[in-house]
């Protein structure tokens, strides 16, 4: 059978689903326990949406797991959905879809599994990973902690938020001898199941469903110890209601939240996580080394028996990638997967269409950290239609750029000035547009990769033409020192080293 063709593996496991029961290990559909047909294709997709426990899956997600390695069109997903719905007949709305964002299946909470040492408090074991370049971060926030009852974690999507949060929470925990409690919120869609996982995670009774706030909170109002909110990003205002009225009847409880954008409420401190620090271009063999995304990245090609020799050439090839890689760790964690197939060279020459290329994540991670573009995928559902128009229109910008320049570029009939200012304030505050201060000047810039994917949405609406079209206008009026001292070589293009004009840590 050809590699293509071969039915995916989804490990083993039997979800419950109403009526109808999906064996993951046999790929069988049954219902009331008898056996029925399924496509393979249909079987696929099915499986993907039960993994996710009700979380919303988007349209790109879907056909990157079940299509891997094919180009097909979205209508391919309409054809095995039509098939499946047709099978479960009368409960067809077990699968949803949502108009303009993704899938998802409708269950109870109750329907799907939960682990049960969700059920009391929960000692954070160490990982079984050393955690590279995070020391400073690990202590600046346990000292937050001592001051302040809300810390939030927040930045770009694959920084590694999850395993700073628990291991300040393993500390936290050994340090003051009280329990952890850790609500993970990225399966999740609604306000009553965020509730009821937080419920489930304190060892409360859960079925609070409509109960207001204060209610939730008078019911943990005794409750100490420290509660880890993770992946709180899609349901952040109701993160943030629940947070607030729990402070109001609770004086003892702290809490961390992991999130791409902050709760904007009273008692909270925010922690920005940056990338790892990465090597500049003419960095000698010591200094790539003592660079945190170098280390990481050996790390973990150890771990996978990926031999690099520690001279010059070699040294200079991961320094490189790990600098084109902005430092983001699970974007190196995926390419050091792909240096094992391709070696340094193979994966540096891939790197100019990493969406495809940065993919294979580990098995047991959420479906959103095994592959780059299943990341910013989660990132884009999260935007408005006038943010995500102008995040695709200003990944024209290699480099730093001024708000002036975006209104330039970004601005015309389908989107005014006004929604360009507060839609980068809104990139801003969800972590896909970044910051630097000039003097008394405002200056913005994106990751590569940020820039990369956004530059794929901005061909995918056939836009690229129109954009390169107002940037090089935008251009000939400035003058180059104006400008920054660099002029993207061709329009649309994704930069092979990191220009002068872009920010290095």
């Amino acid at each position: 059978m050809a590699a293509l063709d071969r039915p995916l593996n989804f490990g083993s496991g039997v979800m419950e689903l109403g009526r109808f029961q999906v064996d993951l290990g046999t790929r069988e559909l049954r219902r009331d326990g008898v056996a029925i047909p399924v496509g393979a294709r249909a079987f696929d997709i099915l499986a993907v949406l039960a993994s996710a426990s009700g979380r919303l899956v988007t349209k790109d997600e879907l056909l990157s797991v079940v299509w891997p390695q094919t180009i097909v069109e979205e209508n391919n997903i309409h054809v095995h959905l039509s098939a499946l719905r047709k099978i479960l007949g009368s409960d067809r709305n077990l699968v949803l879809t949502i108009p303009g964002r993704g899938y998802q299946i409708c269950v109870r909470r109750s329907e799907v599994a939960v682990p049960s040492s969700l059920g009391v408090p929960m000692r954070v074991a160490p990982s079984n990973v050393a955690l590279v370049g995070r020391e400073m971060a690990i202590q600046r926030v346990l000292a937050m902690l001592d001051s302040s009852r809300l810390v939030t974690l927040v930045g770009t999507g694959g920084v590694g938020k999850t395993r700073l949060a628990l291991e300040v929470a393993r500390r936290a925990e050994q340090d003051a001898a009280e329990p952890t409690y850790v609500v993970e919120l990225s399966g999740l869609t609604t306000r009553d199941s965020m509730v009821d996982a937080i419920m489930e995670a304190c060892g409360q009774p859960t079925g609070c469903a409509g109960v207001p706030e204060g209610g939730v909170a008078c019911a943990l109002s005794d409750l100490r110890g420290l509660m880890l909110v993770d992946n709180a990003e899609h349901l952040i205002a109701h993160v943030a209601e629940i947070v607030e009225a729990l402070f109001a009847t609770n004086n003892h409880v702290r809490i961390v939240v992991t999130s791409r954008e902050r709760l904007r409420i009273s008692p909270e401190q925010t922690f920005r996580v940056d990338p790892l620090e990465t090597p500049p271009a003419d960095a000698s063999q010591t200094d790539i080394l003592a660079h945190s995304a170098v280390r990481l990245f050996l790390q973990r090609a150890s771990a996978m028996q990926v031999t690099v020799d520690a001279d010059g050439r070699q040294l200079q090839l991961v320094g490189e990638l790990c600098r084109r890689l902005d430092g983001i760790p699970l974007a190196i964690e995926l390419a050091v997967a792909r240096v094992a197939d391709l070696g340094l060279d193979g994966a540096r020459r891939c790197l100019d269409d990493r969406m495809a290329f940065l993919t294979g994540g580990y098995r047991t991670a959420r479906l959103r950290h095994q592959s780059l573009r299943a990341t910013f995928d989660w990132s884009h559902a999260l935007l408005s239609h006038s943010e995500r128009t102008l995040f695709r229109r200003i990944a024209i910008f290699d480099g730093l750029f001024t708000l002036d320049w975006v209104g330039a570029v970004a601005c015309d009939t389908t989107l005014s000035l006004s929604n360009a200012i507060a839609g980068t304030d809104a990139l801003v505050a969800k972590s896909l547009l970044n910051v630097q201060m000039e003097g008394p000047r405002v200056l913005y810039w994106l990751y590569e990769s940020t820039r990369a994917y956004a530059l794929q949405k901005l061909r995918d609406e056939d836009e690229l033409e129109a954009i390169s079209v107002r940037h090089e206008r935008l251009a000939v009026c400035l003058p180059r020192r104006a400008y920054g001292g660099y002029l993207n070589p061709e329009p649309g293009s994704v930069s092979r080293t990191s220009p002068a004009a872009r920010p290095t840590r």
